[in-house]
């Protein structure tokens, strides 16, 4: 029997390989085609979570097989703590059987850090539609189970647009992942990347972002790097974008960030533009820091462990603007729900965070 990877191969996906547009039934079809390879085993968890909160889960990591095993030296250096096994283990039924363990109707899968591109454009281009086309096939044979922010070679302007054509126009996935940074520390509001984020506006783009360490990390002893630098790099480029004037040139774009926004709450004295003139201050934050990083969505994953970091969140952010999100595979489901409803938070409210608020950004979901 031949591997998925060939017969995607063979099968001449990619539409403009072709020089045609290819339907999103038969990019499915052919997906479908690989799934049965893959022994994914679909329709016996179609409507497992049916009771329950039916919680929509926005901060779901994936691993497609093809992508993890061409770079599973690069993830396991990125993250040293989490052996190879951690990567190649995950499955689709791994995550479905915590998903209905635990009252989560829907998953958005995501890749994580260190993303598709590292450096060489055509790899890029190729580690990015490999994990379209597994996530879009996820979503294909579990329906309503999973969802997929898609993911974009950034900084590969060029591949990029490309691969958000085709995830918007074919595959019909849910929105763009991105990283924090890229290419040694280039922040989201750089401008090598403002072709891409107009184009993301144009689609009112709905765009999760994930942390890395790309740059400025520091060892610690017994602590591992993402512990600090992880939250440290999302509260850099929220600032990067409000600073630098991408959420103003670009107000269609959703952007959801992880983790609560990092340690960007704890910073706003700090980066509230003191130092501004006041035309500065008119062309940047014209209602001020907060008002800004209040448009913004951020998921609890992870800061909904303890109640220092929580309570900021509950403080500082706007209830409709928080998500349910459960870093699964690094987190178990349970373990993030389980704190969550530890908390002092209304019926109501815990009802927008578990589901209602992602139903804005995806309303796919309503059905």
């Amino acid at each position: 029997m031949k591997s998925p990877n060939t017969l995607l191969d063979e099968q001449a996906i990619d539409p403009r390989a072709r020089g045609q547009r290819v339907s999103r039934r038969t990019v499915l079809g052919m997906l479908s085609v690989v799934g049965a390879g893959a022994a994914l085993s679909p329709r016996t968890f179609a409507q497992s979570a049916g009771a329950g909160p039916r919680i929509i889960d926005t901060h779901h990591h994936i691993f497609p097989p093809a992508f993890t095993a061409r770079n599973l030296k690069r993830m396991t250096d990125d993250s040293p703590t989490f052996p190879g096994s951690f990567y190649t283990g995950w499955t689709p039924r791994y995550s479905l059987e915590q998903m209905d363990q635990n009252g989560v109707a829907t998953a958005i899968g995501s890749m994580t850090s260190p993303g598709v591109w590292f450096g060489n454009n055509e790899e890029g281009r190729k580690n990015a539609r490999d994990c379209n086309e597994y996530g879009a096939r996820m979503a294909h044979d579990f329906p309503g189970r999973f969802g997929m922010w898609g993911a974009i070679p950034l900084p590969d302007t060029d591949g990029s647009l490309h691969e958000i054509e085709y995830i918007y126009d074919t595959l019909k996935l849910d929105g763009i992942g991105l990283l924090t940074s890229y290419d040694d520390g280039k922040l989201l509001g750089h401008p090598n990347f403002a072709p891409v984020l107009e184009e993301l506006n144009r689609r009112k783009a709905v765009v999760f972002v994930h942390p890395t360490v790309s740059c400025c990390g520091f060892p610690i002893a017994h602590i591992n790097r993402v512990a600090i630098d992880y939250p440290t790099d999302t509260a850099r480029t929220i600032t990067d974008l409000i600073y630098g004037g991408s959420l103003l040139r670009f107000p269609n774009i959703r952007w959801i960030f992880s983790h609560g926004g990092g340690t960007i709450l704890m910073l706003t004295p700090r980066l509230s533009g003191v130092g501004l003139t006041p035309e500065e201050r008119a062309a940047t934050i014209p209602n001020g820091f907060e008002h800004e990083l209040q448009k913004l969505y951020y998921d609890i994953a992870s800061v909904s462990l303890s109640a220092i970091p929580m309570a900021a969140v509950l403080k500082g952010i706007p209830k409709d603007h928080l998500l349910f999100g459960s870093v699964i595979p690094f987190f178990t489901i349970e373990r993030i729900a389980s704190a969550v409803n530890k908390f002092d938070i209304p019926g109501g409210d815990l009802r927008m965070i578990q589901r209602e608020n992602a139903l804005k950004l995806l309303p796919r979901l309503k059905a």
